[in-house]
């Protein structure tokens, strides 16, 4: 993309359509995954990634339509992660974890663009890189079709569905509780095995997606405008560009932290975690200082967005179970897609001039900081839930 032909706006539009298919896409994905299984749902998706790969490939620099179809295509390959997210079901007492990894991985992925510039600033050319990539997508397609389930689930299938700690563990599981208090009770959530009507329309559910979609777009604005932002500010030769890029990609391996927060102190908290850090990053871009000091905001961004998505993930794994995932997953980002949308205005009056760049950096802290009310009730609801398993444990030892 460095080879000029696209304006900034332009640009910024090819972003937008990556941006989008990445989160609106899962919605398309999310039902067919649910109906057709795992194994089809992400050979198309995989088909979809190498399309865009030979889109971008092959599209001339000033190809607007091109580059925006390519990264449109691209931006499909996140099913895959939504796909197969629900192998955290294989892991009970760390569920979340396990989810927050796979979306780490998610987020390393980010780094494969920053690869394929690397590649073709090295002689291959822009041709030469994403063909490449197409050939890796290629031979993970032929992958996918031996490995992956043909249905939803990971578990063998002699194992009955949807029951990711069975009763004897739950009871085990709280009296651990009782006596050592260090983590949740892993009792069975009250949604897992109620009917996909009544988890999208539940008031949890609903919170969920409402905290979701208000965090993802400023979060997605912040990666559209941050180089413009970040040149304005002395960033003459893309250093700090390149930086963060480097940051947003390296944050990865930080991704289990945010699933260990899930699993030992809740899901609220976790995204409670994920909610500050992110406003710590949009309020060190609007502030006046030394540019240096936007490492700080650019790696607690990067954090602040891997935790952002990673819990999202844990708490539907968590506390919604499997079997209507692909569809609560879809719903969730569908909805969050078409709130992101406003990032292009955003950006477009972002350009416009100094105040306005400012006053866009203000709405990315307000949105933050009006999402921090809902982790309040959402860790009071899994206090509370808590305190009832533990005055349950014991009765039930008692009665076994």
């Amino acid at each position: 993309m460095d080879e000029g032909g696209l304006t900034e706006n332009e640009l910024g539009a090819v972003f937008t359509c990556g941006a989008w298919s990445v989160q609106g896409g899962r919605f398309l994905v999310g039902i067919a995954r649910d109906k057709y299984g795992t194994r089809i749902t992400v050979c198309v998706c995989l088909v979809m990634v190498l399309c865009g790969s030979v889109l971008v490939a092959t599209s001339a620099s000033d190809n607007l339509a091109g580059m925006c179809f390519g990264m449109l295509f691209l931006g499909m390959g996140s099913g895959a992660q939504l796909c197969v997210q629900p192998v955290a079901g294989l892991f009970p007492e760390a569920t979340s974890t396990a989810m927050a990894s796979l979306s780490g991985a998610f987020q390393l992925s980010g780094l494969v663009f920053l690869a394929c510039s690397f590649v073709a600033g090295a002689g291959a050319g822009r041709f030469g890189a994403y063909m490449g990539h197409a050939g890796l997508v290629a031979l993970l397609f032929v992958f996918s079709l031996k490995a992956l389930p043909m249905g939803v689930s990971f578990e063998p299938e002699e194992r009955p569905p949807e029951r990711p700690v069975a009763e004897d563990e739950n009871e085990a599981a709280a009296k651990d509780d009782v006596d050592s208090n260090k983590k949740p009770p892993t009792r069975t959530p009250r949604h897992f095995g109620t009917s996909r009507g009544h988890l999208l329309t539940c008031d949890e559910f609903i919170g969920l997606v409402l905290w979701f979609s208000v965090m993802v777009t400023p979060s997605q604005y912040y990666v559209l405008s941050v180089g413009y932002q970040l040149e304005r500010k002395g960033d003459a030769d893309g250093a700090f560009s390149r930086a963060f890029s480097l940051l947003y990609g390296f944050s990865a391996p930080l991704a289990p932290l945010a699933g260990a927060c899930a699993d030992t102190l809740g899901v609220a908290f976790a995204q409670f975690l994920a909610t500050l850090l992110s406003l710590v990053g949009y309020a060190v871009l609007f502030v006046d200082a030394p540019l240096s000091a936007q490492y700080v905001g650019m790696a607690s961004y990067s954090v602040g967005r891997m935790f952002l998505f990673a819990t999202f993930f844990a708490n539907i794994g968590r506390r919604f179970g499997y079997t209507h995932y692909g569809a609560l997953v879809g719903v969730g980002m569908l909805a969050s897609a078409v709130l992101s949308m406003l990032q292009y205005p955003m950006f477009q009056a972002a350009l416009e001039s100094r105040a306005n760049l400012r006053l866009m950096n203000v709405v990315c802290v307000v949105c933050a900081a009006a999402c921090l009310p809902y982790c309040a009730w959402l860790g009071a609801r899994e206090r509370r839930e808590w305190r009832g398993a533990r005055q349950r444990a014991p009765a039930d030892a008692n009665a076994a």
